[in-house]
């Protein structure tokens, strides 16, 4: 389980916790924004979690989130630490230009971690606190091909290290079926994510009025990110085969999805989605919106189906339920690339590798 750590609880625990370690165990800190339901937390809790399978790293694992005001002692936590892992480069950048900022010395390597927004979604606002905490990284770790190259023409000037890239995996939850709402003989669709903008859950509320078709039922899961647009959902439309079931469990979305006919991504954007690989490993059929993200990891009609429009959803998912074949290859084929490409035990060796390299 992911152990939460505020700043004072932080800071607290630290004095005592790095006395405790071998001299061989390196004790790793990890930086990551830590919302429920977010893909962060859950690539936090993979990445404990794995790091922590044998005795060779300690990880604490502290919200960004979190405000903190002794900066100083912060600093003083932080040298006695092996490494950072930085999950989210602008978040974690924000806490670290405090940090950085005098250029103290004796600082433990840094290893900045693109998420996703920081890339896709980026804030004007964001540009200087990317442009000011990469140099300072020793290691720079994104999950795909093409978001490389993305940092590496965007960040070029600022680039001080090689790039790494290490895909996300997966981590699945123990199922448990008595959790799951009561379920209709309906197929079931199934939209994850928190309720914000880029997400666009009201893409999947238009696909749902272009269905006309009873034998669906839509369960939207996600935690209320952006108050206004999940009430302006739930005031603007009323459907019988329409569900939310507002943020859930791990364990709990798992095991909606080993019952559920189909996943839908509406994401505007994505850096890459957690959601996507565990359906795909789950053996649910993938339907997603075009973008960088989706097409690094889903191959059109071979490992899933991307569209552009509710209407073209709407028709892969209608040849999915005729196509009986059609939907029996797509889901081993996107079993076998994600066995293949997105292993955890390929993960957490790079990781590993990658801390080991730098540590010294």
């Amino acid at each position: 389980m992911l152990s939460k750590y505020s700043f004072i609880d932080f800071l607290q625990r630290i004095r005592t916790s790095l006395t405790v370690s071998s001299n061989k165990t390196k004790h790793i800190l990890l930086l990551s924004s830590l919302r429920p339901g977010s893909g962060n937390a859950a690539t936090s809790a993979r990445l404990v979690h794995e790091l922590q399978t044998t005795d060779k790293f300690i990880v604490d694992c502290v919200s960004v989130d979190t405000p903190y005001t002794e900066s100083n002692s912060f600093l003083t936590s932080i040298q006695q630490y092996s490494a950072i892992l930085a999950l989210h480069v602008y978040r974690a950048g924000a806490l670290l230009t405090t940090i950085y900022k005098d250029k103290p010395n004796n600082l433990p390597p840094l290893i900045l971690i693109f998420a996703g927004t920081e890339l896709h979604s980026c804030e004007p606002k964001w540009i200087s606190i990317l442009e000011y905490i990469i140099p300072y990284a020793s290691g720079l770790v994104c999950f795909s091909n093409e978001w490389k190259k993305y940092v590496e023409i965007t960040y070029k000037n600022y680039l001080s290290c090689k790039i790494t890239i290490i895909p996300q995996s997966v981590l699945l939850s123990s199922f448990n079926f008595e959790q799951l709402p009561l379920i209709t003989d309906k197929k079931i669709i199934l939209w994850i994510g928190e309720i914000r903008s880029v997400k666009d859950p009201l893409f999947v509320i238009r696909f749902l009025s272009y269905l006309n078709n009873n034998n669906y039922h839509l369960f939207l899961v996600g935690y209320e990110n952006d108050q206004s647009l999940n009430e302006y959902i739930r005031s603007t439309y009323s459907q019988s085969n329409l569900t939310f079931l507002g943020g859930q469990s791990q364990s709990f979305v798992h095991t909606l999805m080993r019952t559920s006919f189909a996943y839908i991504n509406t994401s505007i954007n994505e850096g890459m989605c957690l959601a996507i690989l565990e359906a795909m490993t789950l053996g649910i059929p993938v339907l997603a919106r075009r973008n960088i993200g989706n097409t690094s990891i889903i191959k059109h009609e071979k490992t899933g189906f991307i569209f552009d429009t509710p209407e073209e959803a709407v028709q892969y998912l209608l040849e999915l339920d005729n196509n009986t074949k059609l939907r029996y290859l797509i889901i081993k084929q996107a079993e076998n690339y994600v066995r293949k490409y997105h292993n955890i035990t390929n993960e957490t060796k790079a990781y590993r590798n990658l801390l080991l390299d730098l540590i010294k």
